[in-house]
């Protein structure tokens, strides 16, 4: 199968945005597919792509690792100035409902830089089914662009929560605008029930996975459990200080000998927050807040630990976290603060680790103690049921998904609905004055 898979961003990206769709194409790379993996270049300076190299480069290419195709986006001051937070706000909100309603999407100008490689990459690799994955709607309308270009069918990927990242108004604009794929993937049935409600396509769960070697190892460690771990993203001050203090309450009645054992360590995204909120911990053990690290590093650190927490996402009501199956899989006891959503409990439970779904820091400390007394015992991993949750067995499914897409026609294009088509020329003549009252403002940022 020859495919190409979109995603905004670069492989290389030091964040879990990346991880999925990089994985994957790996993945599939490995099952013998021809893989395109077209994203957004690491840095906006980087050279663009030659247009009349690509063919080329295509036919010398080592089908058995992805072909990476990075763009760096088109010269866009205005939308520059708009997500540095430069533009006033009725410009803002006037300039999203634009890009939304007549683009696409928000990210214009790297969709505008793919645009010349489309019509190459349709007639050249002669893509089989196309593969974009939404973090935004831009790498659907790249998805849809170069499957159009080709003939050929693609499949939406919703890695990210549609109702936090799309505006209530412009869901139904944009289920429109993407109708034509031919089914849906989710990271989670969470995910899919929200922006799935919006599709009449058929629509599937592929969890992001964790590597394979993870489970090679998962009970060979010989690193004493004195460490907590806390892993990934915080996103918010309320639960890097729900984290802290239920860490406190634990070690203020667990005994001088425990404290003098136990290791506190963050690593991710948000130290600066992690290290507010676990001032409160002074004292009481030793601190080891650290940034990003690699999945190597992290997992050494994870062995070692007599509990690995991390803290849920609390923007959507049923927000899926990928990051619970590779803390499974490292075969130490898991906490997560606030309560995990039902299917993130049934995952667990179907994996075969363990997973203490805490209410409130008072919760945490109990599953602190239970995790404590039990910290010199076997790991908890069932390594026959987590190895239905890697990267390979999860490309299995996705290859299964992505070849029945092959057969299915395309829904086609559609009218534009009246009510959209109304929609926008209200956003449109609604600023436009505004608009023109600020072009001297304007164009002194764009300067």
């Amino acid at each position: 199968m020859r495919a190409v898979f979109v995603s905004h961003l670069h492989p290389e990206t030091n964040h879990v945005g990346a991880v999925r769709v990089r994985e994957f194409a790996q993945a599939m790379a490995r099952r013998g597919h021809r893989i395109v993996l077209l994203t957004q270049s690491l840095t906006p300076r980087d050279p663009a792509p030659d247009p009349d190299g690509l063919a080329a480069a295509l036919d010398g290419h080592d089908w058995s690792r992805p072909f990476p195709l990075a763009c760096p986006p088109c010269p866009s001051p205005l939308l520059q100035a708009q997500r540095g937070g430069r533009l006033p706000r009725p410009l803002r909100l006037a300039l999203i409902g634009w890009n939304y309603g007549v683009e696409g999407g928000v990210f214009s100008d790297w969709t505008r830089a793919t645009q010349p490689l489309w019509p190459i990459l349709a007639e050249h690799f002669r893509p089989d089914v196309v593969w974009g994955t939404f973090g935004n709607t831009d790498a659907w309308k790249i998805a849809q662009g170069v499957a159009r270009a080709a003939g050929s069918p693609w499949v939406a990927d919703i890695k990210d929560a549609w109702d936090i990242f799309i505006p209530a108004p412009l869901r139904p604009l944009l289920a429109w605008r993407y109708g034509d794929c031919a089914g849906l993937t989710g990271l989670s049935a969470a995910h899919l029930a929200h922006t799935g409600k919006h599709f009449s396509q058929p629509r599937q769960t592929v969890f992001s996975g964790f590597p394979a070697a993870l489970l090679d190892h998962a009970d060979d460690s010989d690193q004493p459990a004195r460490r907590i771990t806390v892993t990934g993203s915080l996103y918010s001050e309320a639960g890097a200080e729900a984290v802290a203090e239920g860490v406190r309450l634990w070690l203020a009645r667990a005994g001088r000998q425990a404290r003098a054992k136990v290791v506190f360590t963050y690593a991710g995204g948000d130290r600066n927050r992690m290290e507010r909120a676990a001032g409160r911990l002074d004292g009481l053990c030793r601190l080891d807040i650290r940034g990003f690290l690699p999945l190597a590093e992290l997992v050494g650190l994870q062995r070692g630990a007599f509990l690995n927490l991390y803290a849920r996402h609390t923007g959507s009501a049923d927000s899926f976290h990928h990051k619970l199956l590779e803390l499974m899989a490292v075969g130490r006891p898991v906490a997560c603060i606030p309560e995990e959503i039902p299917e993130a409990l049934a995952l667990a439970e179907a994996a075969g680790g363990r997973l203490s779904s805490c209410a409130d820091p008072a919760t945490l400390a109990l599953a602190l103690d239970r995790a404590w007394e039990e910290r010199d015992g076997p790991p908890v991993a069932d390594r026959d049921r987590l190895a239905g949750f890697t990267w390979d067995a999860q490309a299995e499914r996705l290859e299964e998904i992505l070849m029945s897409a092959q057969a299915a026609a395309p829904c086609g294009y559609r009218l534009i609905p009246v009510l959209a088509s109304v929609w926008i020329a209200g956003i449109i003549l609604a600023y436009l004055r505004q608009f023109l009252d600020m072009a001297p403002a304007i164009l002194g940022v764009l300067r």
